[in-house]
């Protein structure tokens, strides 16, 4: 059984004032979008940060108000909707943002969001539950003025949002029924004695692979740790990211281009480079 405790500094350690409740990757510009929540009100503020340092690139803001929220980040240009529905929290318009500035450069109030290329966003009628989808560039906001048909469109969406996961790699998510659970599970207790129950995340590169498994307490609840190993196996790095769960989460962890991020009690975003 190996010694378990923790082996390396995070590159950087943010502890943010809320709950984190999304994040969005830019792969081009290597920074991310978050997107923090107040669990009582739900007043939410936007944060873009440089994912190597961790140096904020535009601190807390937030030009949309109640309701709003994040859409996604891609070359320098943030993306968020606004919410005119408190009950029903149905997204509307689209507002584009430098990230840099937090300038908006451009909206359109009557469109949501539907996705990115690399030339252009897609968008939708807001009001309309079966609109067609239209084209924009997504620098400016201009309508395209050749648009795609929507089965080019939606071709497009796909490639790039394929693309896109090269860089931004999320875990493998493995409940107990799954065939590759036995095999991970056996791994871990030999390596720490630890038994994982409930599911395994599994995320692998060319130098290590990550394990995200939880652990049974005894009042009923679960912690969820995260081992880093070599691909010889050896530790390189351990972290208990949350405690007392109820159950399963997701995203609790991804890589984006060379940097390990993890997100630890919902509060604190850690990032690691790891060799």
């Amino acid at each position: 059984m190996e010694n378990i405790n923790k082996k390396t500094s995070p590159h950087f350690e943010i502890n943010l004032p809320a709950p984190i409740w999304q994040i969005r990757a830019d792969e081009k510009n290597n920074c991310l979008a978050l997107e923090t929540r107040e669990a009582d009100t739900l007043q939410n503020a936007f944060y873009v940060l440089d994912a190597q340092t961790g140096r904020f690139i535009l601190p807390a803001f937030n030009p949309v108000g109640w309701g709003g929220g994040l859409e996604d980040i891609y070359a320098g240009f943030l993306y968020l909707h606004r919410s005119t529905n408190k009950k029903y929290g149905r997204h509307e318009g689209i507002i584009a943002i430098e990230s840099k500035t937090g300038t908006i450069l451009w909206e359109r109030p009557n469109l949501s969001f539907y996705g990115l290329t690399p030339d252009y966003l897609v968008g939708k009628e807001s009001q309309q539950e079966t609109a067609d989808m239209v084209t924009l560039d997504f620098k400016t906001g201009i309508f395209m003025t050749e648009p795609l048909s929507s089965s080019e469109t939606l071709v497009a969406l796909h490639n790039f949002q394929s693309t896109r996961q090269q860089a931004t790699r999320g875990a493998h998510h493995y409940p107990e029924n799954n065939m590759y659970f036995p095999d991970l599970s056996l791994f871990l207790q030999e390596k720490t004695g630890i038994q994982a129950v409930l599911a395994i995340d599994y995320l692998e590169t060319s130098t290590y692979f990550v394990i995200g498994y939880y652990v049974a307490q005894p009042n009923g609840k679960y912690d969820y740790q995260l081992a880093v190993y070599s691909l010889n196996g050896d530790l390189l790095l351990t972290e208990n990211l949350k405690s007392d769960s109820t159950g399963i989460g997701i995203d609790n962890f991804f890589i984006l281009n060379q940097t390990l991020v993890l997100i630890k009690d919902r509060n604190l975003l850690l990032g690691y480079v790891l060799n």
